[in-house]
């Protein structure tokens, strides 16, 4: 179809267009370049700016209208960019990899103030920008599922700059999953990202364990073994794998 988004049905081909190129030990370029290539298009095409604070964020497109809003799966590209950024065969110093390093930490910024503003502090699904008050409350989005891809890229920044902010934000994400979604066995999604007295739905999503918890445990982990510049890759499911010239230590 005619719909461009870094959001759902679409953002994991994006991931892996990177990702499958360092698991590989950088030998395959056409991914690489795949990824070069889609990453320009969305400066060129999505990338915005919110009124009137600033705030960087990836629209969607549809034809030749942008589709001015932002789901909590995009989140992801912020530890998406750092990582090119990091890996990009110009360099860490290029004009490109500092352009996709200053987005992903643009864009990151953007996904933690969609927990800060929230009085739950918790995100919801999706968020609108529009007006004079940079965003609001998807229509159909005032809900948390436990979704993974903010604290994914407080995890990938705090490695790759060693920031402790991210670490920060990751607890302050964490302290209010705790309040607001715990249950008496396990954790639930919510409905009601304003509202204080919520309360956690009996329904957990599996990514929850799987990724959300997974990384907020490594962003606090000063002793991780986990190495995203020379020894491992994380799935889109956030299941770490060495790359293959690593299997060979």
């Amino acid at each position: 179809n005619n719909v461009l988004t870094f959001g759902a049905m679409g953002d994991s081909v994006y991931e892996y267009m990177l990702k499958i190129w360092l698991q590989g030990g950088k030998t395959e370029p056409m991914y690489r370049e795949m990824y070069d290539k889609a990453i320009q298009g969305m400066h060129d095409e999505l990338l915005q700016k919110s009124s009137p604070s600033g705030l960087t964020y990836i629209a969607d497109k549809q034809g030749s209208r942008l589709h001015h809003k932002m789901d909590h799966l995009v989140c992801f590209m912020g530890g998406l960019l750092a990582l090119g950024a990091y890996t990009d065969p110009q360099g860490l110093d290029s004009a490109r990899a500092q352009r996709d390093l200053k987005t992903g930490k643009a864009l990151t910024y953007t996904c933690y103030q969609t927990y800060a503003r929230m009085e739950t502090g918790i995100s919801p699904e999706y968020v609108e920008f529009s007006g004079s008050n940079d965003f609001r409350i998807g229509s159909s989005g005032n809900h948390y599922l436990l979704r993974p891809e903010t604290v994914e890229s407080f995890f990938i920044l705090n490695q790759l700059t060693g920031d402790p902010v991210y670490r920060e934000w990751g607890w302050e994400v964490f302290s209010a999953i705790e309040r607001f979604c715990k249950a008496k066995y396990a954790y639930g999604s919510i409905h009601g990202v304003n509202n204080p007295n919520v309360k956690a739905d009996d329904s957990m999503e599996s990514f929850f364990l799987a990724e959300t918890m997974k990384y907020l445990y490594l962003l606090q982990d000063p002793d991780t073994e986990v190495d995203i510049l020379h020894r491992h890759v994380f799935n889109t499911e956030a299941h770490p794998m060495r790359i293959f010239p690593a299997m060979d230590h």
